[in-house]
């Protein structure tokens, strides 16, 4: 790899480049002296330091393009990692968004509206709910069979007509559609992200629920959560129209735009760009998107040395470790030929050496302080590369659980205003299987669930979508009674993470809500959620790779909510340093710790919430996650 022509993204490395010359310079200069002066007295002398000048030659040859490799494998490293997560996140987000079409379109007062059987004000207040609690849409819109707009929520999208072809396609589609363009649903913006299904009654189709996804504020989120202020990036439709920015003020010349569609690294007109295209979710990839992150040349600047209490020589592999080693031979064998050279010089009494090996020591000791800085300057960039992995880890780990927990948040709370729920907990003897096949639906769509019941006032199970042993218990907790005490429908309980019967005796969080009609709590609904391969998949896809070590999430007591460790186990206590588990910032941050005898460069990541999940909904539950890296 030729390594010359990425010297102008890090002038710091230009600066050691022209150090290294003027000292070989000097260093040949001072040696011709000293033969000269000399003559045969020190010409042994003076010969083993010509090979000390190639082999300090040499050392040039080969640290100066491993520190660009190294100082480049950071940056790209880096990019990548925040190109990657910008788009993976979001295809993990738009994967929830195929069940919630799927399901929306089979509620029965959207079925009822198209019959004629249901009033639009119910719909409307209906839909308004649903887009309180999954506040990832910004409007909902129905159509009939013709095509007609039946009902819009969105007050400021005046929609009466519309001819987007998306309605035809869904009637005419078994299953979703997914669209982003521009679209005369929602002509105010730019473009609208839309999810689409047919709504089907008696084997027919009557017409097309449209979801509108809130693109604009998703991106916007991501980029914030990513994103250091020289930093950029861009969302591309795979070839050269952008879709989306982190910033509006990004100067997007052709030449770049041209790099979006063709090398993963590329550096080009002063920027270093970096491309990456999603891994996909569970078998979803959704369009196909790439993300570019890059960064402008003249941010890429060297940073102050780090003050962390471990040398960096730790973590070199053996060919870092053999050029520093040839460095300090260098080093050595300069300090060899001063302190012969005096001998020289007092025994033959060749006193005209002495002002050459004043030199040479002048230049002896610039170059070792220019050894040292670029020696500094590698290790320094490879420590702060496992730095950044580690506090990338743990951040990308816990913001895929907000973002998977707070669909759970809102999906109990969807699922408790189910009219047939609110009707037949309400009579004197329910009718069971109708909310069994309800519950057994519902589960079949959301496989994140091992589990869901419906409990009535005296929190005793009366059906569930699965294990129909647990018929008759009686749900126990705080949570339970805070359910049963609660009338608003945007609330929700969890509970603690605990051993539980309704999974198989592990731990998990089951989510629960009110089920409530006529300003009346009769029960509520529990959605077991499958924490062990949940948990321990978010754990696995934010773990570095090539990386020895473990990930975990946490309490604030140290105890395990999950972890990818081989010998321990959830609702374990882990003994950690205080300071790890009393983190507080809002922003991931490491530290060195040892545990079972090893030593690990830790990454902390508090978790923060996501929308109104632990934000806005009082729900309080402070975990964290970490990262441990051997080194």
């Amino acid at each position: 790899m030729d390594t010359t022509k990425f010297l102008d993204l890090f002038p710091f490395i230009r600066s050691s480049v022209e150090l290294f010359d003027d000292q070989n310079r000097f260093l040949k200069k001072v040696i011709l002296t000293g033969k000269i002066s000399a003559l045969d007295k020190a010409a042994n002398l003076f010969s083993f330091t010509e090979k000390t000048i190639e082999t300090f030659s040499g050392l040039k040859e080969e640290l100066i393009p491993l520190l660009i490799r190294e100082n480049l494998k950071k940056y790209t490293e880096e990019l990548n990692s925040k190109a990657q997560i910008s788009i993976d996140i979001l295809i993990r987000n738009l994967f929830e968004r195929i069940a919630d079409v799927g399901f929306l379109a089979t509620d029965n007062i959207i079925i009822d509206f198209l019959k004629g059987q249901e009033s639009a004000e119910r719909l409307r207040q209906r839909l308004i709910e649903y887009t309180m609690k999954y506040s990832v849409y910004n409007e909902i819109i129905i159509a009939d069979a013709e095509g007609n707009i039946r009902l819009n929520i969105n007050e400021s999208n005046h929609l009466t007509s519309a001819s987007d072809p998306i309605i035809q396609n869904a009637l005419q589609t078994d299953g979703y559609i997914e669209c982003f363009s521009k679209t005369d649903l929602f002509p105010s913006q730019p473009k609208t992200l839309l999810f689409a299904q047919k709504i089907m009654d008696n084997n027919r189709a009557i017409g097309v629920l449209i979801l509108c996804f809130r693109f604009d504020d998703e991106m916007d989120r991501i980029f914030a959560s990513l994103l250091d202020p020289s930093e950029h990036i861009v969302l591309t439709d795979g070839k050269e129209v952008i879709i989306s920015s982190s910033t509006e003020s990004a100067k997007i010349t052709r030449e770049l735009k041209q790099l979006y569609t063709s090398e993963e690294i590329a550096y080009r007109n002063g920027y270093l760009l970096v491309s990456a295209k999603t891994k996909g979710y569970e078998g979803y990839y959704g369009s196909p998107w790439k993300s570019v992150a890059y960064i402008n040349a003249k941010k890429c600047s060297k940073k102050a040395p780090l003050k962390d209490p471990i040398s960096a020589k730790c973590t070199l592999d053996d060919n870092i470790k053999s050029i520093i080693r040839k460095s300090d031979d260098v080093i050595e064998d300069l300090s060899d030929v001063i302190i012969n050279g005096e001998l020289i010089a007092s025994k033959e009494r060749v006193y005209v050496l002495t002002p050459v090996l004043d030199n040479l020591r002048t230049v002896s000791s610039s170059i070792l302080n220019t050894i040292k800085e670029t020696v500094s300057n590698l290790e320094n960039i490879i420590m702060e590369g496992l730095i950044y992995d580690v506090q990338a880890s743990s951040k990308l780990a816990i913001d895929i659980m907000d973002r998977n927990l707070y669909e759970r948040a809102n999906d109990c709370r969807w699922w408790a205003i189910t009219p047939i729920f609110e009707e037949e907990l309400t009579k004197e003897i329910p009718d069971i299987k109708k909310i069994t096949d309800v519950l057994h639906y519902i589960n079949t769509l959301y496989t994140v669930y091992t589990n869901i019941f419906i409990y009535d006032q005296n929190a005793t199970i009366i059906a569930a979508s699965n294990d129909p042993a647990i018929l008759g218990k009686k749900v126990l907790g705080d949570y339970v009674t805070k359910t049963l005490n609660n009338h608003e429908s945007q609330h929700y309980f969890v509970s603690n993470f605990d051993n539980t019967p309704f999974y198989d005796d592990r731990s998990t969080y089951i989510y629960s809500a009110s089920i409530c009609k006529n300003n009346k709590t009769w029960g509520g609904i529990g959605i077991v959620f499958d924490a062990y391969p949940q948990f321990q998949a978010m754990l696995n896809d934010s773990f570095p790779i090539s990386k020895n070590g473990f990930s975990i999430f946490v309490d604030r007591k140290g105890t395990i909510i999950s972890t990818t460790h081989p010998h321990l186990r959830p609702t374990e206590r882990i003994d950690l340093d205080d300071e790890i588990l009393r983190y507080n910032d809002q922003k991931a941050s490491h530290r060195f710790t040892t545990y079972d005898g090893k030593k690990y460069l830790v990454g902390i990541a508090l978790s923060k919430g996501y929308r109104e999940y632990k934000l806005q909904d009082n729900y309080k539950n402070d975990l964290l996650s970490l990262t441990f890296i051997e080194y």
